[in-house]
């Protein structure tokens, strides 16, 4: 009895939710036109968030596709396992290149018997001389910005690589036949088959405090884009309320039938957010950014993260609908909005981006602890308060900005038809500007700790003030070639000069081990890097390093059992020297400075030869030009700036993934602005219909759009610059990097945004023409 007792004035309640929410859902789909273009304008917002969230459901599942390619294509070269030759072998050896700064993946392949396997995506080996190329590749070989990359790669196109030989749609990649490689050639790998597991990869910690941040940082924006989405028609919906409570209806009833308007958009932008991402995942082959693209097949949303998603969006719609009726007093005589008889409590708004900043600067010296599921949970909770926070404070920044500037009086009609309209409707001036704020402030973070990161994973380059300076390093050629392919270089005309060198590590075994650098040239191009007194064939000279000189000891080369009797010095070298790679901050080592002849002939062969070169000076396309004609020379070499950093492939990896992902975002984000702002443009139809018909010009109305925009913009852009620069600092104080911006970087982002809100209202431009005709006068 007393169960039956306590549970009857639920069943009431729950009755009364139930057909508030259903008679909200039949306003939005029955109302009228006017309400159904507000609930398509509403789904259409809501379904680009939902498509985002569905996307960003799949980077799991991408990422474990590329993972599985790689190991199809890759794993058993990466496993390095030693195997003898057989009917059923096959040699490989890469040879990649880089074409306007994009990798172009390259292999060069033998078949050792009958049964050797097929590399993935092939039908058969290429004849020797013979290319089987990816379609991206064979598209870029056969355009004319692909013209000096065709002249690399000269084979004839026999074959296209497969699906299954790639890992993304855009990748450059090829496969080389010949009929001379051998178990001797540089890199060459033994295999009979193609498939294994990935070798482990350690796990960083920066790289997984990175990776946390930009997926919480990107996907934020996507959340308040949404919580605004569902808002769209706000104002035409409270009049619609207020003449409800004509009928009888409380402030209970209108909010549950509000909430049910919202739950009905939120439902269809559902639905066109499926239609949307399914139509965008058919695209994505189409796109590559920073060298990163997908198969189609490859995304596919993860269950649970999808349903967590789509489950998450009405969810939003009701909660977010009710808070904003809190604020609204729907009354039978019209909306009261913008009026407020005691000021916003800003209080708890500063508490949470500082509670935000708190709890980040606490996991300072926890860095590792952010494997630990409490050290995520912090990360990601100091991460959402502080940039959810930020947007809080918009509000009132901008209320205080349009009190300071409608104390200015005077101006333009334009002018003050936007400081009128910001004024009585804060909040839906405030809306679009939100996403814009949170993106910024998030990009900028992400970009000085990306920016950090590379500076701190490349060596210190301070000392490099020629970044022209080419290095190449050809791995099948040996020491004793390097001045011949020196000549042929300078013969071809790509270069202004080169020089030809070997150099290779030793140790002093009967001097504690002590390293020691050799470098071979003859005498004229060593004098390039010391001050050399006279010299001769067969004369060797020392330059100390941070121990004795090691003239008469034994070396031992690196690489092999290969010893060496240094000869006695002609000269020790007390003079500046610069050798040719060597990296400024580099600890001082001895050094060796030999001519040819003063090694033993067996000795120079095993090593590799070495140049040093500059561009000609007015080259077109200097670089790829010369990696050309470095190719053609030996297929296997390696051509890298001295001056340029040196990063890690995880790294590469998680950046691009980032960019990618930002520059979604910020798409996303202008195109839900350029929906919100034709649901203002239409909703205040007859306003500006009337604005027209007693005399203002279009031209007027125009400026007042754009002070509308830029007004909020420019208060919201200081806010997010002051919170990505404090999120910055935060994240790189949890990295243990120096604290610094890239002001630049920082500079281009914001620009960004501007430009982004510039675009959307030159846009929304000729809606409003259409908005200011006599038809707009019509109302029922």
């Amino acid at each position: 009895m007393t169960d039956r007792q306590d549970s009857a004035p639920l069943l009431p309640a729950a009755v009364r939710w139930f057909t508030g929410l259903a008679l909200g859902l039949r306003m939005a789909l029955t109302g009228g036109r006017d309400a159904r273009l507000r609930t398509v304008l509403t789904a259409i917002g809501v379904g680009l968030g939902v498509a985002t969230l569905l996307l960003a459901a799949s980077f799991p599942s991408v990422r474990a596709h590329r993972d599985d390619r790689l190991r199809e294509q890759s794993g058993a070269m990466m496993a390095g396992v030693r195997i003898d030759p057989s009917p059923r072998t096959l040699l490989m050896s890469g040879v990649d290149t880089e074409y306007h700064g994009t990798r172009v993946v390259g292999r060069v392949v033998r078949a050792e018997g009958p049964a050797a396997p097929v590399p993935p995506g092939l039908t058969g080996y290429p004849a020797p001389g013979a290319m089987a190329v990816s379609p991206a590749l064979a598209r870029l070989l056969d355009s004319p910005d692909g013209r000096v990359l065709r002249d690399r790669l000269p084979g004839p196109i026999t074959g296209t690589i497969g699906e299954s030989g790639l890992i993304g749609p855009g990748d450059l990649m090829f496969y080389l036949g010949s009929d001379q490689l051998t178990a001797d050639s540089s890199d060459a790998v033994r295999l009979d088959h193609f498939a294994d597991p990935l070798p482990p990869k350690p796990t960083d910690p920066v790289l997984v405090l990175l990776t946390v941040a930009g997926v919480v940082i990107l996907l934020c924006p996507v959340g308040v884009f949404l919580a605004a989405a569902v808002r769209f028609g706000g104002e035409a919906r409270d009049r619609r309320l207020a003449a409800l409570r004509l009928t009888g209806a409380d402030r209970a009833t209108t909010a549950r039938i509000a909430a049910g308007e919202a739950l009905g958009g939120a439902v269809l932008g559902i639905a066109l957010g499926v239609g949307f991402f399914l139509i965008g995942r058919q695209l994505i082959e189409r796109v590559t950014v920073s060298g990163l693209s997908v198969f189609a097949v490859d995304v596919q949303p993860q269950p649970a993260l999808a349903a967590l998603a789509l489950l998450a969006v009405p969810v939003l719609a009701v909660l977010v609908t009710l808070l904003t009726m809190r604020r609204i007093a729907a009354e039978p005589l019209g909306v009261v909005r913008g009026t407020r008889t005691a000021p916003r409590r800003v209080w708890w708004r500063i508490a949470l981006p500082a509670l935000g900043t708190a709890l980040l600067v606490s996991e300072r010296d926890k860095l590792a602890g952010v494997y630990g599921t409490q050290g995520l949970a912090v990360l990601v909770a100091g991460l959402l308060l502080l940039l959810v926070g930020t947007t809080l404070l918009l509000p009132p920044l901008l209320d205080l900005a349009g009190r300071a500037l409608g104390r200015l009086g005077g101006g333009p009609p334009a002018w003050q038809l936007a400081l009128g309209r910001l004024r009585f409707s804060p909040e839906t001036a405030t809306r679009p500007v939100t996403g814009i704020v949170v993106t910024v402030a998030g990009a900028i973070a992400l970009q000085t700790l990306l920016g950090a990161l590379a500076n701190q994973r490349s060596d210190d380059l301070a000392g490099f003030t020629d970044r022209s300076v080419l290095s190449v390093r050809f791995q099948d050629a040996s020491g004793d070639q390097a001045q011949q392919y020196a000549d042929r270089l300078r013969a071809g005309g790509e270069v202004a000069d080169v020089i030809g060198y070997t150099s290779f590590g030793t140790e002093a075994v009967d001097d504690q081990n002590r390293y020691v650098s050799v470098t071979v040239a003859d005498c004229a191009t060593l004098r390039t890097f010391a001050p050399l007194p006279d010299c001769a064939a067969g004369d060797v000279f020392t330059v100390p390093g941070t121990g004795a000189a090691v003239t008469g000891h034994t070396l031992a080369v690196y690489g092999g059992p290969v010893t060496w009797q240094l000869p006695a010095a002609r000269a020790v070298i007390t003079g500046p020297v610069s050798l040719p790679g060597d990296h400024p901050g580099r600890s001082p080592v001895t050094t060796v400075l030999a001519t040819p002849q003063a090694l033993p002939a067996a000795l120079l062969h095993d090593q590799q030869a070495q140049l040093q070169l500059h561009p000609a000076p007015g080259l077109p396309d200097a670089e790829e030009r010369i990696r050309t004609a470095v190719t053609l020379l030996d297929l296997h070499n390696v051509l890298y700036r001295p001056s340029d950093p040196m990063q890690d492939q995880g790294f590469l990896g998680i950046r691009r993934a980032l960019t990618a992902g930002t520059a979604a975002v910020l798409t996303l984000i202008g195109a839900g602005m350029l929906v919100g702002l034709l649901e203002q443009l239409r909703d205040r139809r007859r306003t500006l219909a009337v604005l027209t018909a007693f005399g203002t010009r279009r031209r007027t109305l125009a400026w007042s759009l754009l002070w509308q925009s830029v007004i909020p913009v420019l208060v919201g852009l200081a806010l997010a610059l002051a919170a990505g620069l404090a999120l910055a600092a935060a994240l790189l104080g949890l990295a243990r990097l120096p604290v610094g911006f890239a002001w630049r970087d920082i500079g281009v982002l914001t620009g960004t945004g501007a430009a982004a809100v510039l675009a959307v209202t030159l846009l929304g431009l000729l809606p409003l023409w259409r908005r200011t005709g006599a038809a707009g006068l019509q109302h029922e």
